[in-house]
């Protein structure tokens, strides 16, 4: 009898596809078949140790094959995976493992000593030599496991919780993100439609397995297709390019450093099997020196969150020009409005709120009743975050709601502003925070990083943004920096930013 287990496509692949490609790391591969193998093999070494499908399951390690192997295991047995952030302190990870009520970790030989550190834990597994006093080696476990070992997958209801993924917790602690059956298995509907992924599809996932970006951009959804996942640890953009070469890779997600750095590479790599790059916050200059350099390749900009099992909009290849700057249109499934303070839908243009229901759609935080009260209403997940919708449906990305700049009276997208500021040829990224001012409440602050060998100055910068902007929102102050802060995700901490000015 189906059920909503996840670990069920591997089953089905193995039957129909059992000679294909699956999984991909370093030197290392497995055809369907094998990878199922194995997954029953980890599946019956996890019940060896003292897992069991009652249990939330903490993963502590980068991205591996073995990663993948105990995440479709855990899924097999029916526990409950919650991949940790490994860039987390180890009294950051002590909070997340008691907040959850973590009873298993998984570790590698790297994060021997945040294992040890973290109390109340009743199963410790090893993933490499480093054991930690109590853990058991999961090289052993395997061991004890014959070959041809079949662990029967377990019956999951579409609203089981499938695993939870904490927050980068930029203004607090890190909330848990339940991820249930039903939303994972609608964001792999999604994604294998959205992305046109087929079996001759070679995914590279280089987003750390503990991100939404990682898992299901499209992440787990690989397998639903019948396509490869070729895995990487590595954030360099020469690395990358690299795998991408030798693997022929089709599709990956990138973070927008990172593709600063292939666009400079030299020589060029081979990416002509490249079909689509996925990638948010790009500004559209940028955007069109990779068209210039990779024609062919469908560049898709997105908008999504944990909340949301990842994105909720992918722009198509037929409007990427037309509708340059947009996010895309919501996945069928998905429904979005964008609504005023009083939680009424506004007409298409104005900005307001945007907020989205649907099947992907996280039913809440866990065990936190207060945010997921706050954060859902009528059915709605509230983003926080401001947009607008146009005529044809699509989706706009204005401002955070935290990120609006209040100015005499009136209100500045810092987004916008750096949209401008992204577009002088000078600059290489760029952030924009509101600061006090005794006259007009705020104004805007811009940190600014030039490119290598640039002269331009803060007044050049101003200057620049007075022959595109109103005058009122052009920065006050401008403050050329070599970094700006950034959170597990790559994303800017304005807070930390104001915190500081």
């Amino acid at each position: 009898m189906a059920t909503s287990n996840f670990a069920e496509v591997l089953r089905v692949q193995a039957l129909r596809r059992a000679d294909r490609e699956a999984l991909v790391d370093g030197d290392a591969r497995w055809t369907y078949a094998e990878l199922d193998a194995e997954v029953d093999r980890h599946a019956a070494a996890l019940l060896a140790a003292g897992v069991t499908a009652a249990d939330l399951v903490g993963i502590l390690a980068r991205n591996t094959a073995t990663y993948v192997m105990q995440l479709l295991a855990l899924s097999r047995i029916g526990a409950v995976a919650v991949p940790l952030n490994w860039r987390l302190h180890a009294t950051e990870q002590s909070y997340v493992i008691s907040q959850a009520g973590i009873a298993a970790l998984l570790y590698d030989d790297d994060f021997a000593g945040v294992a040890e550190a973290l109390p109340g834990l009743r199963v410790l597994v090893a993933n490499g030599s480093s054991v930690v006093d109590g853990a058991q080696r999961l090289e052993a476990l395997l061991a004890g496991q014959p070959r041809g070992i079949r662990v029967a997958d377990a019956e999951k209801a579409p609203g089981d919780v499938h695993r939870l993924l904490y927050t980068s917790g930029t203004t607090a602690h890190p909330k848990g993100v339940i991820h249930t059956c039903g939303n994972v298995a609608a964001n792999h509907r999604a994604q294998v439609l959205e992305l046109e992924l087929t079996q001759q599809d070679r995914i590279l996932v280089s987003a750390p397995l503990f991100h939404v970006s990682g898992l299901e951009a499209p992440g787990l959804a690989v397998f639903v297709a019948g396509a490869t996942m070729v895995l990487t640890p590595t954030f360099k953009a020469a690395d990358i390019a690299a795998i991408a070469e030798r693997e022929r890779i089709t599709g990956m997600v990138l973070a927008a450093q990172i593709l600063f750095g292939m666009l400079d590479l030299d020589p060029v790599p081979d990416l002509s099997a490249l079909r689509y790059l996925l990638f948010a916050g790009v500004a559209p200059s940028v955007r069109r020196k990779v068209k210039a350099r990779l024609p062919h390749v469908r560049l898709i900009d997105t908008f999504g969150m944990t909340e949301c099992c990842n994105g909720v909009t992918y722009m198509d290849a037929a409007h990427e020009d037309s509708k340059l700057g947009a996010l895309g249109a919501p996945f069928p499934g998905v429904h979005i409005r964008i609504v005023d303070e009083s939680f009424r839908e506004v007409a298409p243009g104005v900005e307001g709120e945007i907020i989205v229901r649907g099947e992907k759609i996280s039913p809440g935080y866990w065990r936190d009743e207060e945010t997921t009260k706050r954060t859902r209403r009528d059915g709605w997940f509230l983003t926080g975050d401001v947009g607008r919708i146009d005529e044809d449906g699509y989706l706009w990305f204005v401002d955070r709601r935290t990120d609006l700049i209040k100015s005499g009276g009136e209100n500045i997208a810092s987004a916008e502003v750096e949209r401008v500021i992204a577009q002088h040829p000078d600059v290489a990224e760029v952030a924009v925070i509101g600061v006090a001012d005794p006259q007009w409440d705020e104004v805007p602050k811009a940190f600014v990083i030039l490119h290598p060998a640039s002269r331009a100055t803060g007044e050049d910068i101003r200057a620049h943004c007075l022959a595109h902007l109103a005058k009122f929102k052009v920065p006050k102050y401008v403050q050329i920096v070599e970094s700006l802060p950034r959170n597990d995700s790559g994303k800017v901490l304005k807070k930390s930013l104001r915190e500081t000015s």
